[in-house]
């Protein structure tokens, strides 16, 4: 698509946008700029990926249900009023709200767009480098991304919002082999930052190089009922995965989520909090508004062990008499707008690790979060952690491999017992609707310990 200022773009958002009269019907524009760059090296291979200013323009009007269009090319702007109609009084169940205006830039430290190419591949080789001198038995994986998007949305309510986001994320996975055996564990950084994300690394490689080796002589965990603690990356599989996606208003109004009849009803036990919160300063899954103009707020999904919300867009929140805060969301303007999570979190607690430790006479510490499945009709739990540690008499012992966690996801909820006072912790990542339409996310929040849960080797 041709580029135009912002202003410029504005200008010719409001002129389409003004055809539209509310009191007739629901309008709205996006103008959508994404560039991105992906860099991987491995043992094997290393390819780079640009995408530069990929752009367009979608349209939609609600009339009892959505019509929408989309363009590449400005010049055919005009096109919009030939493919959406306009009608006079009808009626239509989406709630009217309130014009607002925003513009906003994130600043970096460092743009990565400032930054040459061969820099950033140097890089890359240079961390590969250091951890294959680490030790002969490493052979490492490291994935580097950007993704830089710029957003405008007119509608015909008076919002005119612009937000530019850039994102940069750091994957690093060293594997480990020795004498027929081969492990690794993983670590992973991003948010809305630039090239200074390589600062949180640089001083770490040792320490993730380690933990890779330190997994080569990790053994077998246990499998049965033990009383269970998860650290923040699994926490956030279980907000986001297990539970999150039962929360969708989509699936409620689809008559496809367990949690449909349990609003204002206990779900977890009373200590637990959960949140869903796309507001929160620099994190990987953050924004200031939604792709259907909805400023980006706090969503309280679980309060003292009872379900407070669902996660909505405009029209499920119409629907359902809810107040939407933010979580309509596109990949592109190629791609639908969905209910889709953001931040998702458990928030902290009142106790310490150690004190939680110290209460478990035998059970286990799973760590590092490595794979969830989404159940949001049955309720079902299947999680994975890439290490974990046996506790024995109050204290951590032996190092452990994969643990898979299992059974009901409310179980779990109502049989948490204790939550750290940790500062929280976020990972970030991509969430797709089913198999496609991947959005920025991110998960984590505190320690959680469970009286008694179903684990097996993962």
């Amino acid at each position: 698509m041709e580029q135009k200022s912002y202003e410029r773009l504005f200008l010719i958002l409001n002129e389409i946008a003004q055809e539209y009269r509310r009191e007739n019907q629901y309008f709205d524009i996006l103008y959508d700029s994404i560039s991105s760059l992906s860099i991987k090296k491995t043992p094997s291979e290393e390819s780079t990926s640009i995408s530069d200013n990929k752009s367009g323009i979608v349209a939609r009007t609600y009339i009892d249900k959505w019509i929408e269009f989309a363009i590449t090319n400005i010049s055919d702007i005009e096109l919009i009023k030939k493919h959406l109609p306009r009608v006079k009084n009808k009626n239509n169940k989406l709630d009217i709200r309130n014009g607002w205006e925003f513009n906003k830039e994130v600043k970096v430290a460092f743009n990565p767009e400032e930054i040459p190419i061969k820099q950033k591949i140097d890089k890359i080789r240079s961390i590969f480098d250091y951890l294959k001198r680490f030790d002969e038995r490493i052979d490492p994986i490291i994935g580097y991304s950007e993704l830089n998007t710029t957003r405008l949305f007119v509608n015909n309510e008076g919002s005119q919002l612009r937000q530019v986001i850039p994102r940069c994320r750091l994957f690093i996975q060293p594997i480990a082999k020795e004498e027929g055996r081969t492990d690794f564990d993983y670590a992973s950084f991003g948010g809305e930052m630039g090239f200074e994300i390589f600062n949180e690394i640089e001083d770490r490689l040792d320490e993730v190089a380690q933990n890779s080796l330190d997994m080569l002589k990790a053994e077998n965990p246990p499998s049965g009922r033990f009383p269970i603690i998860l650290d923040p990356d699994m926490a956030g599989l279980i907000a986001h995965e297990s539970f999150g996606h039962g929360l969708e208003a989509d699936q409620i109004l689809r008559e496809r989520s367990y949690l449909k009849h349990l609003l204002n009803k206990q779900v977890a036990s009373k200590i637990s909090n959960i949140y869903d919160n796309p507001s929160i300063s620099s994190q990987y899954g953050s924004y200031f508004f939604d792709d259907e103009g909805i400023k980006a707020q706090e969503n309280v999904l679980v309060e003292n062990g009872v379900l407070k919300n669902f996660i909505h867009n405009r029209i499920t929140a119409s629907e359902l008499g809810e107040e939407p805060k933010g979580n309509g969301r596109r990949e592109s303007f190629a791609h639908p707008v969905n209910v889709r999570m953001s931040n998702t979190y458990f928030a902290p607690g009142d106790y310490n690790l150690e004190e939680m430790i110290s209460e478990i006479d035998k059970g286990v510490l799973l760590n590092r979060g490595y794979f969830g499945m989404e159940d949001p009709l049955g309720g079902g739990l299947q999680v994975t952690s890439k290490k974990g540690y046996l506790i024995e008499n109050g204290k951590k012992s032996k190092l452990l491999k994969a643990i898979t966690l299992s059974g009901s996801v409310l179980k779990l909820l109502k049989n948490i017992d204790a939550i750290s006072n940790d500062k929280r912790k976020l990972k970030p990542g991509t969430c797709g609707k089913g198999y496609e339409d991947f959005v920025p996310v991110t998960s984590g929040g505190s320690y959680i310990r469970v009286k008694n849960a179903l684990i097996s080797p993962g």
